[in-house]
């Protein structure tokens, strides 16, 4: 498609990325709910149900990582 969705990604419901743990360190869905409003995590509404998809978690999953002091990027 060209708006960029990919159609047969996985998505999660916002209370099964807080039971499954997707993401480390979120531990309840008023945490997942600050950083959606802050805009750090993407995700698709679709009616009143909040989806993440695993492009969401993995992109913000990434700018969380912290490289070694050393790492040379490229």
């Amino acid at each position: 498609m060209s708006n960029g969705i990919e159609l047969n990604e996985k998505r999660y419901p916002e209370s099964e990325v807080v039971a499954l743990r997707l993401i480390p360190g979120i531990t309840n869905r008023i945490t997942l709910h600050r950083k959606r409003k802050a805009k750090l995590i993407g995700f698709y509404r679709i009616g009143n149900k909040i989806f993440y998809g695993e492009s969401h978690i993995k992109d913000f999953l990434a700018r969380c990582e912290r490289k070694p002091k050393g790492a040379l990027a490229g």
